[in-house]
C-alpha cells in the first residue's frame, strides 16, 4: 500500500511539474508576444527621417529642394547664387528661344549676351547652350551644356 500511495504522490507530482512548464511556456509566449508589440510600437512611434544630414545640408547650401534635386532643375553640388543663375538661364531658354524660328532664337541669345562659336552652339562665359532645329527652322531644343 506504501509503494501505491508514493505512486500516487509521484504522479501527483508528475502532473503539478508538467502544469508548471505549461505555465512557464504560455508566460513565456505572451511575454515573446509583448516585447515584440513594444519594439512595432516604438519603431512606428518614432519619427521618419527621410534625408540624413549631408544631404539636408547640401540642400540648404545650394538652395535645392528634393524636388527640384530629382527634376535636375537644381544642382545640389553648386550654391544658391549658380542656381539662381541656371534658372534664370533655363527660363530665358524656355520663354525666349525654345519654339521660335532660327532667326528670333539667334536673336534672343545675341541679346542675352551668347556668342555663336560653332553651328548650335552657343557660349557665354563659362555657359553654353546646344541647339536642335526642325526642319521648319524652329527652335526644338536648348540644353545647358556643363
Amino acid at each position: 500500500m506504501l509503494f501505491l500511495s508514493r505512486a500516487t504522490c509521484l504522479q501527483s507530482n508528475n502532473n503539478s511539474l508538467i502544469l508548471l512548464f505549461l505555465i512557464f511556456v504560455v508566460l513565456t509566449n505572451m511575454v515573446k508576444k509583448l516585447l515584440l508589440a513594444v519594439v512595432l510600437s516604438a519603431v512606428v512611434s518614432s519619427p521618419a527621417l527621410a534625408i540624413n544630414a549631408k544631404y539636408r545640408a547640401q540642400l540648404e547650401r545650394s538652395g535645392c529642394n528634393e524636388q527640384t534635386d530629382m527634376d535636375g532643375s537644381c544642382d545640389i553640388h553648386k550654391s544658391k547664387a549658380e542656381n539662381q543663375k541656371s534658372a534664370e538661364l533655363n527660363s530665358f531658354l524656355r520663354d525666349s528661344v525654345l519654339g521660335q524660328n532660327v532667326d528670333a532664337a539667334y536673336n534672343a541669345l545675341e541679346g542675352y549676351g551668347f556668342k555663336n562659336t560653332k553651328p548650335l552652339t552657343w557660349v557665354k562665359g563659362m555657359q553654353t547652350v546646344a541647339l536642335k532645329i526642325s526642319s521648319a527652322d524652329v527652335v526644338t531644343s536648348a540644353t545647358v551644356v556643363h
